[in-house]
């Protein structure tokens, strides 16, 4: 080899190891140099305790974000993000996973259904200049694991009511930001324990983000039916429920946000309140009907369909299952319905409006 065929050799490998040197100091220094960035980006109430930064890998820890009170509202114990680095320099990124280690959310609705001091308020300057496209980014892959939400209810006409989900496992793939109508797979497990009892909850389907078409199977087995009391139990003739639990199966089908619903429902192990002071019906259904056509079984299975247009702000879907499930009861039993109670969820459309908001308008923020 010339001399100068060695000089350009050298010279070439002291620029390798420099641009390796210099990509070793990025790795080192990402955690703060990413940490702040982000932090000024969302505000002072988000903190991340720690970011590893990997070649191909990004791994944060105790992710935190506050209300105005100070209260936790998000909190992921640990998040990784998966991708090939090389996919910045394409036209749509391309993340091959998106895992969240127990995450928690806390959600609170006044008593107007709507969210109180939500973590991503919706912006409300006006925007007159179109903004330009921004990058697709695609999730291959999105996990959660050991999930936690405390929903706080303060619609409901008497006292809050507070339902806690947990061991929330939940599994998407393929969705992308903005959202398309490409459809996106969903999975999702979890337990809403009570006093009495801890229900079980599955589903999965699909969902096409754009246009909020959905297909899905759900399953809810032993809801303790008296922890949501308060949202039934609310008619001067209505009975005071003791105990009883509520298998749910319900296939659902939105498209261009009309709902069809058919589902089937067991109710188990019922007891009411008798004596002076308390009515005689169970959601607008004679009590001593429904407790003799249990005495056998234990169980009353009705079948229901809810439907309706979820774009028509005075469809409530809580209180149309409500509705039907009552009339369900009541044609079962062969008797008319002359009351018929609240929803159980009391959310509403103009509140499902909001949390859906709430969450475009975070993800608008983090991928911004």
């Amino acid at each position: 080899m010339t001399r100068k065929g060695k000089i350009l050799l050298i010279g070439s490998g002291i620029v390798v190891f420099l641009f390796i040197i210099a990509g070793l100091a990025l790795v080192r220094y990402a955690n703060v140099i990413v940490r702040a960035g982000i932090e000024k980006a969302v505000g002072k109430d988000f903190s991340i305790e720690s970011i590893d930064l990997k070649w191909g890998s990004v791994r944060a820890r105790n992710v935190v974000m506050k209300n105005k009170a100070g209260k936790d509202v998000i909190r992921v114990e640990e998040l990784m993000v998966r991708a090939a680095f090389m996919n910045l320099f394409r036209e749509k990124y391309i993340i091959s996973s998106l895992r969240l280690e127990k995450p928690y959310m806390y959600v609170e609705v006044d008593n107007k259904g709507r969210l109180v001091d939500p973590a991503f308020p919706p912006d409300e300057k006006q925007h007159p200049k179109r903004e330009a496209p921004k990058t697709p980014v695609t999730f291959e892959k999105i996990v959660v694991s050991q999930g936690s939400v405390d929903y706080l209810d303060r619609k409901t006409p008497r006292v809050p009511v507070l339902t806690k989900v947990r061991d929330i496992k939940m599994q998407m793939e393929h969705l992308t930001v903005p959202f398309t109508n490409e459809s996106t797979r969903y999975s999702f497990q979890a337990h809403v324990p009570t006093g009495k009892s801890t229900a079980s909850i599955k589903s999965e389907g699909t969902i096409k983000l754009a246009s909020q078409d959905v297909e899905s199977a759900s399953h809810v087995r032993g809801l303790d039916i008296t922890h949501f009391k308060p949202y039934y139990d609310k008619q001067a003739k209505s009975m005071h429920v003791k105990r009883g639990f509520m298998d749910l199966d319900v296939r659902a089908k939105i498209v261009s946000r009309k709902i069809h619903a058919p589902g089937h429902a067991v109710l188990k192990g019922l007891e009411l309140e008798t004596g002076s002071g308390f009515g005689d019906r169970f959601m607008g259904v004679p009590s001593s009907v429904v407790l003799s056509s249990m005495k056998k079984s234990g169980e009353l299975p009705v079948d229901f369909v809810v439907s309706g247009d979820l774009n028509n702000p005075k469809f409530n879907i809580t209180e149309n299952f409500m509705t039907k499930l009552s009339y369900g009861m009541a044609e079962k039993l062969g008797v008319s319905v002359t009351d018929i109670g609240g929803s159980i969820f009391g959310v509403g459309t103009e509140g499902t409006k909001r949390v859906g908001e709430g969450i475009g308008e975070g993800l608008k923020k983090i991928l911004k």
